[in-house]
């Protein structure tokens, strides 16, 4: 297994976590090959390790779920242990690498099973916009995606009440954003003198309003999200 420090972004679809993963390239963290071609909605890339992404979809599609239907137990089987620990072992010679997929928040026990040195991160973005963006990328009504945002972000906060980890709020002003970046990766033993140029606020094709009524379950994880951000 590898013997470098592995960080774990964690965070809900459409939620800043490719940013944020890209801010780790930026300091230096290695990711490997990932899907970063540029593509519309996400046009500095995913930051995603293909092999992590199809192999959680299959482990969520195996115990009766999908990304925005995640079920509420995971099972690991053979074949996606053995994915995960064959991708694990190719950053053996890695002093410090880091992985991200939305999906993982929903796997996060069987990463930790394998990487229990590894250090998480977590990223959350206000519960409408997150909406507004399945509504419009996947045609979801505004009740699922907020829906899919609480069982997400149900777990973000869950996990970071109990392991202590660094998490920060997805702005939508990019000097504000930036800065908050720069403070995560202080907290990560982590830093850079370069810019940090991969967030772009102007990438953000849809936001919250001051308008915005939340149910009261999301309305609690997100005040509990925001009580606990950097």
């Amino acid at each position: 297994m590898s013997k470098g420090t592995c960080y774990i972004v964690l965070g809900m679809h459409r939620s800043g976590t490719s940013a944020l993963t890209g801010t780790l390239l930026e300091a230096g963290v290695y990711l490997g090959r990932v899907l970063d071609q540029s593509i519309k909605r996400n046009p500095k890339g995913l930051q995603e390790a293909p092999a992590v992404l199809y192999m959680q979809e299959d482990l969520l599609k195996a115990n009766g779920g999908c990304w925005h239907e995640p079920p509420d137990v995971i099972e690991w089987g053979p074949l996606h242990t053995a994915v995960r620990d064959l991708f694990i072992e190719s950053r053996a010679d890695m002093a410090c690498w880091a992985f991200k997929d939305p999906r993982t928040l929903i796997t996060l026990d069987g990463w930790l099973e394998a990487l229990p040195e590894a250090r998480p991160l977590g990223i959350f973005r206000h519960p409408m916009a997150v909406a507004r963006s399945l509504e419009s990328r996947n045609g979801f009504p505004i009740e699922k995606g907020l829906a899919v945002w609480l069982a997400y972000n149900s777990r973000l906060l869950d996990w970071q009440q109990r392991l202590h980890f660094p998490v920060v709020q997805c702005l939508s002003d990019t000097v504000a954003m930036q800065n908050k970046l720069r403070d995560l990766l202080a907290a990560l033993d982590l830093e850079t003198r370069a810019p940090l140029d991969f967030f772009d606020a102007n990438l953000q094709t849809v936001r919250e309003s001051e308008e915005d009524r939340l149910p009261d379950p999301v309305r609690s994880v997100w005040d509990g999200l925001l009580a606990h951000a950097l």
